[in-house]
């Protein structure tokens, strides 16, 4: 039976680096290969030159019998293959359907493309957005304002009127003003609580009420010269008038230009839902081919508002938008819960029945060996062994990988726990929205152990992590370290108290991708010795650390001079651990730190972690990973819905127990929301 494609002797070399080594193997119809390998060992380079990001140097691509060549992405879909990158490609502030159809639009209004121009406004108002402005430094009246649009409309209608007004008669103009103030005021009073201005305090807003309406009296209807005010006395009331009122006016302006941007993108939003701008037909097509391989997404949703497994999702429906027969998955559960993990395996098995046909990469050994059909294995650039499922073990293609036996279990010795290191105590926290994030979350971590925080990704965590690095504001709450307030420090200030941090994304929080990696070795410790010599870089004793880093955590590069958006998602990683590790701590706060590494490198670096528990340093563990927090963790506390609710002895942990805490707890919800502590026995 001919391969539906097959590969033979592919190289590729960079620089210094021999990516592929006359690389062969083939894929056939309906089938799912995967691919297993450290990171480095040329898994993902294979893969950029079947989709056309990479050209070969050498060998031969066969599609149906038939030799082709591929240049570009742009051939390889015209070849029917489709990738999912591990890093998504979406345009967050775009619909799902836009990012489906972008490059291939049929978007039309009245017979009038419209694309480009809803575009343009879209990206407009995301560039002038004022709503984190208001979010951070008005939090109170922000959230009034919001429920207040139709008041500030009628401020803006009325005073469009009474600014023709002035035009015509100065006099009416302002008494016009006054008693419309006045009047609003009185209806402000008869209708309770309510405040007549968008403000947070209902008696501000009215004593604010009173000096527009005074102040407009003054001087817009010339009152102060029947009033006799003559001289300094004339010119101070005329001029704390005249304060008054253009502060009143800027206030109540302030909020009417929020108003008109909020209703400028929430009429956007609308018409994109209601028509939605002549992409009906798109959308019909995106809508169909969600239903037809049970991929169940919205095509109007926003992908800035899905979680990480339905933008996956997203990704899919892209390729199979373009027709794609075969798809490249690159490390698809990275950043999947084991969840959102199970629901991908179960979109793979329905693309296979449906004819179609996957290579899959991943560092999972056990997602290997449950949805493979065939087993390769690279190392180095080479293919070193092929397995199948049924006649492998988790253990032999460890081993193959990496070229030796690797311990898959954590071997640690039970260290008795010494003193607080951190302390946390009702942390609460909303999101930009005004969702609480984190509802009262309290725990502490002791130096020489290890807290491990489960739970599905997406209830706290990663905001609890920003929070205890500086990176989140939080509402309420403290936080200390070794009694020392960090609830409202700087990233740098919590460093400086001997904290670590290995950030949950690795891109936007963790490295500089244009920098080269000497320099995002020492981020954080650059202006410290023996980096820093006054206000000059030791570029020596820079390259001396990095070089000793790159040997020490086996980062694969070429030079310590290449750019670190080089390297694959596992070396970016392993740059992240080796500076954060490098160096003395008192607390390592570490979040998904093996996301995207093979299991040596796994090895590796739960034994560095190990090793800062053992030299006395409390370590804070989130991981999606239900396996590595019971193998690491001294206790483990489950988080939901933005609170801790149970913390256990890792030692007395279950994963069935672990699990339906995961899941909100027991069928009787917590009183409360109390944390529920079992001692250990």
């Amino acid at each position: 039976m001919t391969p539906i494609l097959e590969i033979r002797n592919i190289s590729k070399r960079f620089p210094g680096v021999l990516a592929n080594d006359k690389v062969s193997f083939s894929l056939q119809k309906g089938e799912v290969l995967a691919f297993l390998g450290e990171n480095g060992a040329g898994k993902t380079t294979l893969m950029n030159m079947l989709y056309g990001l990479y050209t070969p140097d050498e060998g031969d691509i066969y599609l149906n019998g038939q030799r082709i060549d591929i240049e570009s992405p742009n051939d390889a879909i015209s070849h029917g293959i489709g990738m999912v990158h591990q890093h998504f490609m979406l345009v967050p502030v775009m619909s799902v359907v836009e990012n489906v159809v972008l490059g291939d639009e049929t978007q039309q209004l009245l017979g009038v493309p419209v694309t480009p121009f809803t575009r343009r406004v879209q990206a407009f108002l995301h560039r002038v957005d004022p709503r984190p402005l208001f979010q951070h430094r008005l939090a109170g009246p922000y959230q009034l304002a919001r429920k207040a649009l139709t008041w500030a409309l009628s401020y803006l209608v009325f005073f469009a009127l009474v600014f023709l007004l002035l035009f015509l008669d100065r006099t009416f103009a302002g008494m016009t003003i006054a008693l419309f103030s006045l009047f609003y005021l009185l209806l402000s009073f008869l209708g309770g609580r309510r405040p007549s201005l968008p403000w947070s305090k209902p008696g501000r807003g009215r004593w604010l009420q009173i000096g527009i309406a005074l102040a407009a009296a003054l001087l817009l209807a010339g009152l102060e010269e029947a009033l006799g005010l003559a001289g300094v006395v004339s010119t101070v009331v005329e001029g704390i008038l005249r304060a008054g009122l253009i502060v009143a006016a800027a206030y109540i302006g302030l909020w009417l230009l929020l108003g008109a941007y909020l209703l400028l993108w929430e009429g956007l939003n609308f018409l994109n839902g209601l028509i939605p701008l002549g992409m009906r037909s798109d959308a019909k097509k995106v809508a169909a081919i969600s239903r037809q391989f049970g991929l169940d997404v919205n095509p109007y949703a926003m992908v800035s508002e899905l979680p990480v497994g339905m933008q996956q999702r997203v990704e899919i429906v892209k390729a199979l938008y373009r027709q794609a027969d075969i798809l490249i998955l690159d490390e698809p559960t990275a950043v999947l819960t084991p969840q959102e993990a199970e629901e991908l395996f179960q979109v793979m098995r329905s693309l296979i029945d449906q004819g179609k046909s996957i290579i899959f990469i991943t560092h999972k050994l056990k997602e290997v060996l449950r949805v493979a059909d065939r087993i390769l294995v690279l190392r180095g650039g080479r293919m070193v062994g092929e397995a199948l499922p049924k006649q492998a073990t988790e253990a032999s293609l460890a081993a193959m990988m990496v070229g030796r036996e690797v311990i898959l279990t954590v071997e640690k010795e039970r260290v008795a726990a010494g003193e607080a290191v951190l302390q946390v105590e009702n942390l609460a926290a909303v999101d930009e929205r005004g969702h609480p994030v984190l509802r009262g979350v309290s725990f502490e971590v002791r130096a020489g152990e290890v807290l491990g925080i489960a739970g599905v990704q997406g209830n706290g965590q990663t905001e609890l992590v920003k929070a205890l690095t500086g990176l989140y504001r939080v509402g309420s709450g403290r936080a200390r370290i070794e009694g020392v307030d960090i609830t409202d420090a700087s990233p740098r200030q919590v460093s400086e108290l001997g904290v670590a941090h290995v950030p949950e994304d690795r891109v936007k929080d963790g490295l500089v991708l244009s920098y080269p990696i000497y320099d995002n070795m020492i981020l954080g410790s650059y202006y410290r010795p023996p980096f820093a010599r006054g206000l000059l870089i030791d570029e020596d004793a820079v390259h001396r650390q990095a070089v000793d880093l790159v040997q020490t955590f086996d980062v694969r590069t070429p030079s310590i001079a290449t750019p670190v958006r080089n390297l694959s998602g596992g070396n970016m990683q392993k740059v992240i651990v080796a500076r954060e590790l490098s160096r003395p701590i008192k607390l390592l706060i570490a979040s998904q730190p093996t996301r995207g590494l093979d299991v040596g490198s796994i090895e590796f670096i739960h034994k560095r972690i190990i090793e800062k528990r053992n030299d006395g340093a409390a370590v804070l563990l989130v991981s999606a990973e239900l396996d590595e927090i019971m193998s690491l963790s001294d206790r483990i506390a489950v988080m939901y819905e933005g609170k801790i609710l149970y913390t256990v002895d890792a030692a007395q942990a279950t994963r069935e127990e672990l699990g339906l805490w995961m899941a909100g707890g027991p069928t009787h919800p917590l009183h409360g929301g109390e944390t529920l502590e079992r001692q250990p026995a």
